[in-house]
This record gives structure tokens, C-alpha cells and sequence, in this order.
């Protein structure tokens, strides 16, 4: 009895299988799902005056002789190509159709700029995800920080290091038709004056001025802990410069300036 129990669920689960594989199987056989601004090729087998090459327009139907506006976006080419053999043959314009469509200009595109090695725009044949686009448009700089996805209106930010590392999981992110992707300058901060290194450092997480002075070389022998001004903009935009302390915390683009010490 128990043997048949498992043999039972064994082929339970073989069925499933297959079942998924032909659904899969099925779904890749249909085509590529057509968007808006696609360009196709329509194809009636055996009677060339009704081929037409269309753009499906921005409320998502193309036009078809003898038939009208028909949906496009979101169908895949094989269901196009049924629907069109079924109002053909209703309206008996041809007796069994037989229709072909192929995409010759794809229209999803998504725009890239920023910290990457080749911004601009970029037209979208499959599906895509957001690491995949990135790679295309020659992956982040080393400057690379914020990755921001702007679509519909809506504003989605991304760490770019998460995203190259893996700690994102940018397989779930799939890009969409008109997608405006920005990668920010990774902020930075300067340090000036009397410590092992003045110059540019990537602030890559939060930090005090002790720490920035720390990751600049420490004080030089002349340095001062006590003499320390910042240079950042105000909220009109102007530069200020204010006394700190160590324990104050950096933000973007601070320029830390350590004076000599009094003897």
C-alpha cells in the first residue's frame, strides 16, 4: 500500500512538471509580448494586398484593413496573429487565413544616465532586469552611488554597491517601457591641511570629523584636533564655514580644514 501511495505522488509530481514545462514550452512558442511603439510586420500568406507594417499606437491597438483597431499591447505576436485570422474569416475577407507578424522595430525603451560606463537610451527586445540593464550601459563607475528608477511618476532608489554585490536582489527588479534610470555621484568629502593625505574621499557611510581626519592619514605632526573648521553649503546655498569638533558628523561635499596647532 505504501509503495503504491508513492508511486502514487511520484507520478503527481512528474505530471506537474511536465504540465509547467509545456506551459513554458507554449508561452515561448507565442513570441515576444508587443508594447507600445513596437513596429510590426503583418502578413496575410497567399494575399500580399493586405500586408501592412503598423506601430502599435499609444492607447495600445494598431489598425488593419478591413478589420479596424485591434489590441496589441500585451498580447504576444502568435495571439495578434489569431485574432486577426478570426475577424478575417467572420467578416469573410479570406477563407482560412493564415497570418505571420514579426516585430521589426521594438519600442520599450529605457534611458540610462549618470555613473555608468555608456549612459543613453536603450531599446528593450526581452526582458530585462535592472543589474542586466546596467551591465548593458557599461556597468557603474567607480564614482557610482544612488541608483534611482523613475517610472510613472514614481521615485525607487537602490543602493548601486547592493546591486553589483548581489545584496539587492536586482533579478526582481524588471525594467518597464519608458523607464528613466539615474545613477547619483557618490557623495564625497575633502580634508585639507595638516594631516597625512588632504584631498577627495568617497563618504560611504556615516562619519564623524575624527573619522574622516582618521581615513585621511591622521594629524601631521603640526596638526590641530582643536583648530578644525568646515566648509559646507547652507540651505540658500551659500558656503559658510563653522568651527567643529571631532565628534561632529560629516555630511556631502564637507571640506574639513585642520589648522596648525599653537605651541
Amino acid at each position: 500500500m505504501r509503495t503504491t501511495k508513492r508511486r502514487g505522488r511520484l507520478w503527481a509530481t512528474c505530471l506537474g512538471a511536465i504540465a509547467v514545462i509545456a506551459t513554458v514550452g507554449h508561452a515561448w512558442a507565442e513570441g515576444r509580448v508587443l508594447t507600445t511603439s513596437d513596429v510590426v510586420t503583418i502578413k496575410v500568406v497567399g494575399q500580399p494586398d493586405l500586408d501592412t507594417a503598423t506601430r502599435v499606437e499609444t492607447d495600445g491597438t494598431i489598425n488593419f484593413p478591413y478589420i479596424g483597431r485591434i489590441r496589441a499591447a500585451g498580447v504576444t505576436e502568435d495571439a495578434l496573429a489569431r485574432t486577426i485570422e478570426k475577424r478575417l474569416a467572420a467578416r469573410q475577407i479570406v477563407t482560412e487565413p493564415h497570418v505571420l507578424i514579426e516585430v521589426t522595430n521594438f519600442g520599450t525603451q529605457v534611458s540610462v544616465q549618470g555613473q555608468v560606463g555608456t549612459p543613453g537610451a536603450y531599446t528593450i527586445d526581452r526582458t530585462t532586469t535592472l543589474p542586466q540593464l546596467l551591465a548593458r550601459a557599461g556597468g557603474l563607475r567607480d564614482s557610482a552611488g544612488t541608483v534611482t528608477v523613475l517610472r510613472h511618476g514614481q521615485l525607487m532608489r537602490y543602493n548601486g554597491k547592493d546591486i553589483v554585490s548581489g545584496k539587492i536582489n536586482g533579478d526582481r527588479i524588471v525594467m518597464q517601457n519608458n523607464d528613466e534610470v539615474y545613477v547619483d555621484l557618490l557623495p564625497f568629502f575633502y580634508v585639507y591641511g595638516y594631516v597625512g593625505h588632504t584631498g577627495e574621499f568617497p563618504l560611504l557611510r556615516p562619519l564623524t570629523v575624527q573619522q574622516a581626519i582618521s581615513i585621511a592619514g591622521g594629524l601631521s605632526p603640526l596638526g590641530s584636533d582643536s583648530r578644525l573648521w568646515v566648509k559646507r553649503k547652507s540651505a540658500d546655498g551659500q558656503t559658510i564655514e563653522v568651527p567643529a569638533s571631532l565628534d561632529d558628523e560629516v555630511q556631502p561635499s564637507d571640506t574639513i580644514i585642520v589648522n596648525e596647532r599653537i605651541f
